[in-house]
């Protein structure tokens, strides 16, 4: 399908939020869980590419959670693409509003290395912010394993991942190229969902 922004080019950020909230709503009243929160754009590269200054942010559904070692089910899928990541698993939920760095990190019980499988509706993967905002910021499957570590004495800058397919690197990433205001936009992120 063609971007949102085409049929409805006067949407703002609100608009799009409002939309994907919708979604989310939607899926609760037919049982879906959700299993957790989403950031996307979160490298200073895909920011740049996108001319924004903060990630955007989605949520991940209990059917999209995959077990760690099985095959990803792709089926039904669009164009699926893999993409690192780092999975935070917090001991309680944040609250808002006042919520910063600190917060996350004390909320933190550990973080674990994570793989992302996105998807978008959208005609060959083209599309605005204000569109995969409203798409749920492309989300489709993810599945966490590997070594847990908590966050104290770690410096996630010097966290390294490489990403392989079928024993070939395909992509390497590093937590430097994520800027220090990623934990600042999940704690805003945590205290939109979770309010006062």
């Amino acid at each position: 399908m063609a971007k949102i922004t085409d049929t409805h080019p006067n949407m703002d950020w609100e608009d799009a939020y409002a939309i994907q909230d919708a979604i989310r709503q939607r899926k609760e009243s037919r049982g879906v869980r959700i299993a957790g929160l989403k950031m996307g754009l979160t490298s200073f590269a895909k920011m740049k590419q996108m001319g924004v200054t903060d990630p955007i942010h989605g949520f991940l559904t209990d059917y999209g959670s995959c077990l760690d070692g099985a095959a990803i089910d792709v089926d039904g899928l669009i164009h699926p693409k893999a993409e690192a990541e780092i999975a935070f698993v917090l001991k309680h939920p944040l609250k808002g509003p006042g919520c910063h760095i600190g917060d996350v990190l004390a909320a933190t019980d550990f973080i674990l290395p994570a793989v992302e499988v996105i998807d978008s509706r959208y005609e060959n993967f083209r599309f605005d912010l204000k569109s995969v905002i409203a798409d749920n910021t492309s989300s489709a499957r993810f599945v966490t394993g590997g070594q847990m570590a908590g966050v104290e004495g770690i410096d996630l800058k010097c966290l390294g991942v490489v990403l392989e397919k079928n024993g070939e690197v395909v992509a390497t990433g590093a937590g430097a190229a994520v800027p220090s205001g990623t934990e600042r936009c999940h704690a805003r992120q945590h205290a939109r969902r979770q309010g006062p």
